[in-house]
C-alpha cells in the first residue's frame, strides 16, 4: 500500500478509521484491498448520522445501502466507488449477505435521539456493529470455522465498546450519550452536567462496567488465539489497541473526558508492531 497511490477505499480508512488503517498494514497483501472495501463500507454507514439534518433522511440513506447490498446478490452494482469496490469482495470471498445487512440495520439506532435504554441494548449494538464487522473481516481472510469467527466478533465487540467510551466527549457536545438510560436514571445523573463535558462521579461505575465488558471480550478472543490462522490476525490486532485505550481510561479514573486518548500514538504503534510481527494480539 505504501508504494503506490491509495485506492478510494483505502484512503477513506486512512482518513476516517486510522486505527483500522494501521492494522491493514499487517494484513496479507491479497487481503488489504478487500478489507479496505469492507472498512470503507462500514465508514459510509457510521457517518450517516452526522451527515444528515434529520432522522428520516438518515433512514433513506440506510435503505439505499440495503438495496445496494441486495443488488450485489442480483448482479447489480450501483455507481458508487465503495459499492463498486465491495462487489468483487462479496463474490470472491463469499460474504454472507445477511451479515452485511445486519451492519446496515444496526445503524438505525444511530438515528434515535433517545440513546440506549439498557446495558443489554448497548452490548447488542456493539455485537451487531463491531462484532459483525469483525466476523466479516475474518471471512475475507479465509476464516470459516466458528471458533475463530466468534473470536473475531469478540474483538469487534471490545473495539466498539472502547470506541463508544472514547467518543463520549464528542457525543456529549452534541447532547447525546452512549451511556444507558437506565443507568442515568438509577444514579440520578445530571445530563446537563454530562453534556457540559463533566462526568458525574456516580457514572464512573457505569463507564467502568463498559470498560470491563470490553476487557472480557478481549480475554474471550485471546482464549481462542490458537484457532485463528496467522493470515487472519490483522483485524484481531484491534485488541492490542483497545487494551491500550482502556488502560488510559482506567488511569484517568474511568473519566473519558479526562483520559489522554489522543496522546501516545507512537507507543500504540510500537505495541501494534510487536504484536503484528509476533503474530499475536
Amino acid at each position: 500500500m505504501a508504494d503506490r497511490p491509495l485506492s478510494h477505499c483505502a484512503d477513506i480508512v486512512r482518513r476516517l478509521d486510522h486505527d483500522r488503517w494501521l492494522t491493514l498494514l499487517y494484513a496479507h497483501p491479497d487481503d488489504r484491498e478487500p478489507l479496505a472495501a469492507l472498512y470503507a463500507f462500514n465508514q459510509e454507514l457510521a457517518r450517516i448520522r452526522d451527515r444528515v439534518s434529520e432522522p428520516m433522511i438518515g433512514a433513506i440513506r440506510l435503505q439505499w445501502w440495503r438495496e445496494s447490498v441486495q443488488g450485489l446478490l442480483e448482479g447489480t452494482v450501483r455507481r458508487h466507488p465503495v459499492v463498486e469496490a465491495l462487489a468483487p469482495v462479496v463474490r470472491a470471498r463469499a460474504l454472507p449477505p445477511a451479515e452485511l445487512i445486519t451492519l446496515v440495520d444496526a445503524r438505525e439506532h444511530d438515528l434515535r435521539e433517545s440513546g440506549f435504554a439498557r446495558f443489554s441494548d448497548l452490548l447488542a449494538y456493539a455485537d451487531a456493529t463491531g462484532g459483525g464487522l469483525g466476523r466479516l473481516a475474518a471471512r475475507i481472510c479465509g476464516v470459516e470455522a466458528e471458533a475463530p469467527l466468534q473470536a473475531a466478533a469478540a474483538v469487534g465487540r471490545a473495539w466498539a465498546l472502547t470506541g463508544l467510551l472514547r467518543a463520549l466527549g464528542y457525543e456529549a457536545a452534541r447532547r447525546r450519550t452512549p451511556l444507558p438510560g437506565e443507568a442515568l436514571v438509577a444514579v440520578g445523573a445530571d445530563r446537563a452536567q454530562l453534556f457540559r463535558g463533566d462526568l458525574p462521579d456516580a457514572l464512573r461505575p457505569v463507564v467502568a462496567a463498559m470498560a470491563d465488558a470490553a476487557r472480557k471480550a478481549i480475554a474471550e478472543a485471546r482464549a481462542a488465539r490458537k484457532t485463528v490462522p496467522r493470515r487472519a490476525r490483522s483485524g484481531f490486532l484491534l485488541a492490542t489497541l483497545a487494551e491500550d485505550y482502556l488502560r488510559r481510561l482506567e488511569a484517568a479514573g474511568n473519566d473519558p473526558f479526562r483520559a489522554p486518548f489522543h496522546r501516545g500514538a507512537l507507543i500504540r504503534q510500537m505495541k501494534l508492531f510487536l504484536a503484528g510481527v509476533r503474530g499475536r494480539y
